[in-house]
């Protein structure tokens, strides 16, 4: 397994969508694998094949449960503390609104507000090709419309006001060292 670099705004790669994956072989195996690698060593819950530079359909995820002392009042949901890889993925039903703090490895530093829907079910294949569908609620609904946004091509700020989009544009643009064209 390898660690990844993470690609930064305004890189235009972050707004490309991404390619369905027909190819479900060992070189994706291996791409997912590193995915995971790289979120984790990135301090991340979720990743989109494009932060890394790869226009394929693929996001992994995986959400820990931090307990009352790490902010979680809640008790553990089934979805805590698992590996998820969702290749192909997309969003077959939303119900209800979340309002939810959102963070992004491709924008360090930078957190804000956005709404999404509180709950989605999504159809989508692991990195074996095999089909399956999920319902998340909560956190994970939020961080899997965040990823798939990400491989449609939609960074989060576009979800948000513009007085606050443009604030992260700012910021972002202000940090300098940023390869646009990755």
């Amino acid at each position: 397994m390898a660690v990844l670099k993470v690609v930064e705004w305004p890189a235009k790669v972050l707004e490309t969508p991404a390619s369905e994956v027909k190819e479900f072989d060992d070189r994706l195996r291996t791409f997912v694998s590193d995915m995971h690698e790289t979120m984790r060593a990135s301090n991340g819950i979720g990743l989109a094949a494009n932060q890394v530079g790869d226009l394929r359909r693929v996001i992994t995820i995986e959400i820990p449960h931090m307990g009352k002392e790490g902010g979680d009042d809640e008790e553990p949901k089934w979805w805590h503390n698992k590996r998820f890889t969702f290749v192909n993925p997309v969003i077959v039903k939303k119900s209800g609104t979340i309002k939810w703090q959102e963070g992004c490895l491709s924008f360090p530093e930078v957190y804000d507000f956005v709404e999404r829907a509180s709950d989605v079910w999504v159809k989508a294949q692991d990195e074996n090709g095999k089909d399956f569908e999920v319902h998340a609620d909560g956190l994970f609904a939020v961080c899997l419309q965040h990823e798939i946004d990400h491989i449609d091509g939609i960074v989060f700020f576009k979800r948000m006001s513009r007085l606050k989009a443009d604030r992260v544009k700012s910021k972002m643009l202000k940090r300098g060292n940023v390869n646009v064209e990755a």
